[in-house]
């Protein structure tokens, strides 16, 4: 019950930040329509499903000095762990998020970063969790046709036993 309780949280804090445009973060923190202009076409890609473009697009950012180095990082973050990114690395993700907080500890986007970590992390701890009930069920089932195979077998000795016996009585 709790895992399905921290799935719930962890699935409404994914629709709420995928709706929510990235390009609000950067306004907050990057002073001139130039800096924001910048990350409102990496938002755009992202809204058209072009991952690794944005992505790209957001490392070039960054280079360039074009745009907040702390928007930048948490963008890279947020297009690494995108649940519609069919490339998604959680531990790219984390290492970004990370940087925000380690680099720019005053910025308004660290204590989202952190909380963005305990999410991937709480996931990658269930979804490790996940693969060994599946395994476990795995050995479980193959234990079970064992069983299966050995009391099939032992009601076969038995029958033959049986009819033995009864040879041996008419004789």
């Amino acid at each position: 019950m709790r895992e399905y309780h921290l799935l719930a949280v962890l699935v409404g804090f994914a629709a709420l930040t995928g709706c929510s445009s990235m390009t609000n973060l950067s306004e907050s923190t990057a002073p001139t329509a130039e800096r924001r202009a910048v990350f409102e076409r990496v938002d755009s890609l992202v809204s058209e499903g072009q991952y690794d473009t944005a992505y790209n697009e957001t490392q070039k950012i960054m280079k360039e000095g074009a745009g907040a180095p702390d928007v930048a990082l948490f963008n890279l973050g947020m297009i690494s762990a995108h649940s519609a990114n069919p490339k998604r690395n959680y531990p790219r993700a984390l290492s970004h998020f990370r940087s925000v907080i380690k680099e720019y500890p005053q910025s308004p986007l660290a204590e989202p970063a952190k909380t963005w970590i305990q999410v991937i992390e709480e996931y990658q701890r269930m979804s490790d969790e996940k693969r060994l009930l599946v395994r476990e069920r795995e050995a479980l089932t193959q234990e079970k046709e064992k069983l299966k195979y050995a009391n099939e077998k032992s009601r076969q000795v038995d029958v033959d036993v049986e009819r033995r016996r009864r040879e041996l009585l008419r004789k």
